[in-house]
């Protein structure tokens, strides 16, 4: 019971040390990372984006829905007729959902396979948008 005890006092001890010591680690490894020689340049940038506080956009995990939100977020005119377009293939899902019971199979597996197509196809259009406005930007660099 005493040998018990006396584990229960050193087993917290021994945590903080070895968290530490692994902090004291990374610290030493971020230096080393800093000291290499770099460019004016980079030094540059490197000192200017840590001043710059960014709330980025967290991932939806869909490609397709990231796609939409960055068109969203970069105020692209293409943005509103696309989710238009993303409404009326969402509202035909529903319509598939509702009736698939009293729909034939053949006209069920058609009606999905043109939606299916369709969003894919959407998805895509999107994706496009996205590097065009990239790509815009980009363009606006070069006049600098």
């Amino acid at each position: 019971m005493r040998r018990g005890l006396e584990m229960r006092k050193i087993l917290p001890v021994l945590a903080v040390m070895l968290l530490s010591a692994c902090s004291f680690k990374n610290m030493g490894q971020a230096d080393a990372k800093n000291n290499k020689s770099t460019t004016p340049a980079q030094s540059y940038a490197n000192g200017r984006t840590q001043l710059l506080q960014v709330n980025a956009i967290a991932s939806s995990n869909n490609k397709c829905v990231d796609n939409f939100n960055f068109l969203r977020q970069s105020s692209s005119a293409r943005y509103q007729k696309y989710s238009q377009d993303y409404i009326k293939i969402g509202n035909g899902y529903t319509f598939l959902n509702t009736n698939k019971n009293i729909m034939g199979s053949d006209a069920k597996e058609v009606y999905t396979m043109k939606l299916d197509m369709k969003l894919d196809s959407l998805c895509n259009k999107v994706d496009y948008a996205g590097y065009q406005v990239i790509k815009d930007k980009m363009q606006s660099l070069q006049e600098i």
